[in-house]
């Protein structure tokens, strides 16, 4: 296995901030309409990623002329509403590519601590790996307890794609380094054990496209549109993730074609390697990923996707695995500061045991989202959550127990900006498990927890 030996230095971090490749793209735009006071927000073609969203501005439209908007699933970036448009970011941009460029580099760093009122620690193997979060297995490896953790240090570098009115191509590299670097690596990809201790590094898109009019083909490695959160730290609202969040692929190696067949109307479909894996795929994993956005009216819009394969001898011993994920999400801005998100996720999965037979597990569940901008510097958001595993999850009690069992979760959270590149965000949460004890190492089914992440953007 190939390993880079990483610290966390200073060299180090002054390296991968000023050094990896990244952009940010934001999702909207308020133009105000002249001699009206009302401030619309222009219909923009929305090309879906998971992780990236690329906009293309329409045509200057008479005034006084009301124009549809189109919901995007990212809640409106504070402070600077043009990112990476402006401030330090747009200097750096201009100094590493001539002016006018459609190079684009940027990123964010974040970092945060997270705690429990059990006082329960995080544990570590013998070679100081964590094994688990003293927060729960729902907060993974990167919300570790005792320590300050560096989550994401994340760079992007992008070529924009300007296919509207002909032939155009594009690329995007985004490099993550940090507590959630692991969870990235893609099986046998070439970055797969980068890393060292808890931080780890690897790409979490890596693809080119080519787009013409209506028409966008991506190949390469991108991240899932399924679900509503993102992977990437500056695109959510709250420091931890959902239940369904984790019942979600993170990643897809494949071809997509995407294709804008009215104005608020877009369809998606493709192949892909399974999940989390890489065009290396040694045992052949298959799987067909679609969905489509609909914007249903001015101010709501509606997603889906899906994904259907198969998982060959994946984690060795004879296992093989058929699988059906789907999301559903509904996206409602109630006000011009208001936004509420409800999300209904699905993970079927048939696991075929060489000598046993056919183990079947599922999970679903709904989340919910309020957000609500104050200002442009403070909002205010509030998530509840039910979900039901049935062996999906897998999480074990004290004594190694698996049970079925139901999960809720209650979640407030505030988010800051007293400057356009930095965010501070605090939370507190509740989680229940009404059957399997998997709080304090497996001792407790319920607990209060909180914390805080500072990003800034570059």
């Amino acid at each position: 296995m190939k390993t880079i030996r990483i610290t966390k230095n200073a060299i180090l971090f002054t390296f991968l901030f000023f050094f990896l490749p990244s952009s940010l793209v934001y999702a909207q735009r308020d133009l105000q309409e002249a001699g009206t006071g009302l401030q619309p927000i222009l219909h923009s073609e929305y090309i879906n990623s998971g992780e990236e969203s690329r906009f293309v501005t329409p045509p200057a439209v008479p005034e006084n002329i009301e124009i549809p908007e189109f919901q995007v699933k990212q809640w409106e970036q504070w402070g600077c509403h043009d990112y990476p448009n402006c401030g330090s970011s747009r200097d750096l941009s201009l100094r590493l590519f001539r002016d006018g460029s459609r190079l684009k580099l940027t990123g964010w760093v974040e970092s945060g601590l997270y705690t429990n009122a059990h006082g329960a620690t995080s544990r570590y193997d013998v070679d100081g790996l964590m094994q688990n979060s003293g927060n729960g297995p729902n907060f993974g490896s990167g919300l570790r307890t005792t320590d300050y953790n560096m989550n994401q240090l994340w760079g992007r570098l992008v070529r924009e794609m300007d296919s509207q009115n002909g032939l155009d191509w594009g690329f995007q590299a985004d490099l993550l380094y940090g507590m959630h670097g692991y969870g990235v690596q893609s099986e046998d990809s070439f970055d797969h054990g980068w890393g060292r201790g808890d931080y780890g590094l690897g790409f979490h898109q890596l693809y080119g496209e080519l787009g013409y009019k209506k028409l966008t083909a991506r190949y390469g490695k991108f991240g899932t549109p399924i679900g509503w959160e993102e992977t990437g730290s500056w695109d959510n609202f709250f420091y931890s993730h959902s239940y369904c969040f984790n019942i979600e692929p993170c990643t897809h190696t494949g071809a997509m074609l995407y294709y804008q067949l009215t104005d608020d109307l877009k369809l998606a479909g493709g192949w892909t390697a399974g999940m989390e894996n890489s065009f290396a795929n040694r045992y052949g994993d298959q799987s067909l990923i679609a969905g489509l956005e609909l914007a249903i009216s001015k101010h709501s819009t509606f997603y889906y996707y899906m994904t259907q394969g198969t998982l060959n001898d994946s984690f060795g011993g004879g296992y093989a695995t058929d699988y059906f994920i789907q999301s559903l999400c509904f996206e409602w801005n109630l006000t011009d500061k208001l936004t509420y998100v409800c999300q209904y996720n699905l993970n079927n999965s048939n696991e075929q045991l060489s000598r046993i037979g056919v183990n079947r597990l599922s999970a679903y569940g709904i989340n919910n989202h309020w957000i609500y901008q104050i200002d442009d510097k403070w909002g205010i958001g509030f998530r509840a959550e039910w979900l039901r595993d049935n062996g999906v999850l897998a999480y074990e009690d004290a004594s190694g127990k698996i049970n079925d069992s139901d999960y809720v979760e209650l979640t407030l959270g505030l988010n800051f900006n007293p400057t356009e590149h930095l965010r501070i965000r605090p939370e507190i949460r509740y989680d229940l498990a009404y059957k399997t004890p998997i709080f304090a190492h497996g001792t407790k089914n319920e607990q209060l927890s909180g914390g805080f992440a500072v990003l800034y953007g570059f």
